[in-house]
């Protein structure tokens, strides 16, 4: 039957026609069109708008960028939109990396272009026409064949570089041993290369990169690109468009690296997963271990995670039997480490008073022994002099009355605010109103300071975050003060090392305190010599001393899993944070709770960090993980309804790295 409009002139239903469709997904952060949306494609720009490439679109009256996913062909009328134009006819984006994305996004409560914008780098015009002008290179072969020296620790390590060669995609989450690990990374690399496919080895920090890239062309004579935020965006974008062409077989690079288009990929390699430079500091804040385990399961790639200590998340890997644990022999794990000796109560209480000072004369005794031999480390927990600082009458801590930041206090008495940098010129007490301040932490300034008073005729050098040191130091007696992260290499490694303020780190009520705490320790023990001593001075749990004593970051691993999984933490379940004014959280609450069978966990306030804000909480739901699925739909689509709805908004965040 004819419509009334149909039956008046100029009211005629508009004519189907058949034409050619893209659908993009555009540059914007609406949870409710976080969806493919349709745009014709004219007939000039047919061949330029291929799947994964970057278009530009009208949405909402402004022109937009968006990432075409899909073509096909179907009946349309006058009112749908066209593309505009293609900015890059060459695909940036490719299936794989899309359906990782769509993952992500989904995981995370992220939208699809939040996560294209850590996986995609903006476009350069002349890294595009350059690399596409140029002749592909041949892939390299593997000259020989690998011995697998390190592997030869590992009792399952012949048969992970086996599967390697020919073409299979083992998961491993090993126990590195830092004598064996660069012969590890090697052969696996080779075996992978060798088997025509590509790799990726993520590490934390650029120089980091830079050193095993370079390691890995020494050993194996092909070229190691470099990606990440440490490289130019030119360079970075060179990489991606090479490497989506099949062009490049080796990738080294920080955690954007993760998201290299290498093609095929056989492998990602992952180094020190546990460091929190790995994770995303933009929502949403993934971490590369994250983004890797879902590409290896798009792409059928292997899996392999190296680190002196053994992250819970990877553990967790382990347990679920999505991963293989590879742990060294008894012989090889004497052979390479140094032998871990505690600081703790009892130790001190038999030494006397001098047992009880921070550099007790167990650490000065192994101090001088070790500079007989070589350079020896000190680890401590802070950088500065006095990092934090209370008040001398009541020992509370002092902050800036400005910003309300933490103080410092440097070594000629001046204060510093760690937030907005600014020098209080008078503070008061706001507990006791009294005026002279303490120092309650002492930072590595300060410890250099007294190393260089016990031990006159030694050389101290201090790096730290703010001024570390880089370069290869030689082997000759030095006194090496760093914070955690900062400790500069050493030829043929440390004569000894030190672990001071033990109490301070594993010793805090934060989840993720022992944890880090072992990340952070067997790290700086790894430098030292095999069979050379160390020593942890503090009060720390009787679980963790054992771990370090006999080196057993898996089994550590496994303890703090369980302990989770009877707490129902993460990664035992997966919890979910909502940020927001109390009625809009409660109304997300209830509903997730109700629709999306989660346990309400409890509610706090959040601290107030502007004058008149409204009053902000945090409400904390969670559930196992085989519910998880459902759990993060229906939050989902709460959060494409509020959107849609133009509804105050409630942040969402997925395992809050901050709780674990």
């Amino acid at each position: 039957m004819m419509s009334m409009q149909g039956m008046l002139d100029g009211f005629d239903a508009p004519a189907a026609r058949s034409a050619e469709i893209a659908r993009v997904i555009v540059d914007v952060d609406l949870a409710h069109m976080d969806r493919p949306l349709d745009y014709v494609v004219p007939d000039a720009l047919v061949d330029q708008a291929q799947v994964g490439s970057l278009a530009r679109v009208r949405f909402s009256g402004n022109r937009v960028d968006g990432w075409i996913v899909e073509r096909t062909r179907r009946e349309v009328d006058d009112h749908v939109g066209r593309v505009e134009s293609v900015v890059s006819a060459t695909p940036v984006l490719t299936p794989a990396l899309y359906e990782a994305s769509r993952r992500i996004a989904s995981r995370f409560l992220a939208t699809t272009s939040q996560v294209f914008s850590l996986a995609l780098p903006p476009r350069h015009a002349r890294a595009e026409r350059e690399e596409l002008a140029s002749k592909p290179p041949a892939w390299p072969t593997i000259i020989g064949e690998s011995l697998g020296e390190g592997w030869r620790a590992y009792p399952a390590g012949a048969a992970f570089l086996s599967r390697l060669r020919v073409g299979e995609s083992p998961r491993a989450i090993v126990t590195a041993l830092r004598p064996y690990l660069r012969a590890c990374l090697s052969d696996a690399v080779a075996a992978t290369v060798a088997s025509g496919r590509a790799v990726i080895v993520v590490t934390p920090t650029g120089e980091h990169a830079a050193r095993v890239a370079r390691e890995l062309e020494e050993d194996l004579g092909i070229r190691a690109a470099l990606s990440g935020g440490e490289v130019s965006p030119e360079e970075r974008y060179r990489v991606h468009i090479a490497a989506s062409l099949g062009r490049i077989p080796l990738v080294v690079g920080t955690r954007s690296a993760v998201w290299v288009p290498a093609t095929p990929l056989g492998l990602i390699v992952i180094l020190d997963d546990g460091d929190d430079r790995l994770r995303e500091r933009r929502f949403p804040r993934c971490d590369a271990l994250d983004v890797a385990v879902q590409r290896c399961a798009v792409e059928g790639a292997g899996l392999l995670v190296a680190s002196n200590a053994r992250s819970v998340k990877a553990q967790a890997l382990v347990r679920s039997g999505w991963a293989v644990s590879l742990d060294p022999t008894p012989d090889a794990l004497r052979a390479a480490t140094p032998r871990v000796h505690l600081h703790g109560e009892a130790e001190a209480h038999s030494e006397g008073a001098g047992g009880h000072m921070r550099i007790p004369q167990a650490a000065l005794r192994m101090l001088r022994q070790g500079l007989r031999t070589g350079p020896v480390l000190i680890q401590v927990a802070a950088a500065g002099y006095w990092p934090t600082v209370v008040c001398r009458r009541c020992d509370h801590l002092a902050r800036c009355p400005h910003c309300s930041g933490p103080l410092s206090m440097d070594a000629g008495g001046r204060l510093t605010c760690g937030w907005c940098d600014r020098e209080p010129t008078s503070w008061r007490c706001p507990q006791c109103s009294g005026r002279e301040l303490r120092g309650a932490r002492v930072g590595s300034s300060r410890t250099a300071e007294e190393i260089a008073r016990n031990l006159p005729d030694a050389s101290v050098l201090e790096s730290s975050a703010a001024h570390r040191i880089t370069r290869m130091l030689p082997a000759r007696p030095t006194v090496v003060v760093a914070t955690a992260g900062a400790e500069p290499p050493v030829e043929g490694g440390y004569a000894c090392a030190i672990i001071l303020d033990a109490a301070a780190l594993a010793g805090r009520a934060e989840l993720w305190a022992p944890e880090e705490a072992a990340r952070r320790w067997l790290d700086a023990l790894s430098l030292v010599r095999p069979g050379h001593p160390g020593l942890v001075v503090g009060r720390i749990p009787e679980s963790l001393g054992q771990m370090l004593v006999r080196w057993s970051p898996t089994d550590y691993a496994q303890r703090l899993l369980d302990e989770r999984e009877a707490l129902g933490f993460f990664p035992a379940c997966t919890m979910v944070a909502l940020d927001g004014t109390p009625a809009q959280v409660r109304q997300v609450a209830d509903q997730v709770v109700r629709e999306g069978g989660a346990e309400l966990v409890g509610t706090v306030t959040l601290p107030v960090t502007r004058e008149g804000e409204e009053r902000q909480v945090r409400t904390l739901v969670r559930t196992p993980l085989a519910n998880a699925a459902r759990m993060l739909a229906t939050l989902t689509d709460i959060r494409r309804s509020r959107a849609a709805r133009k509804v105050t908004p409630v942040k969402m965040s997925v395992n809050p790295p901050e709780l674990f």
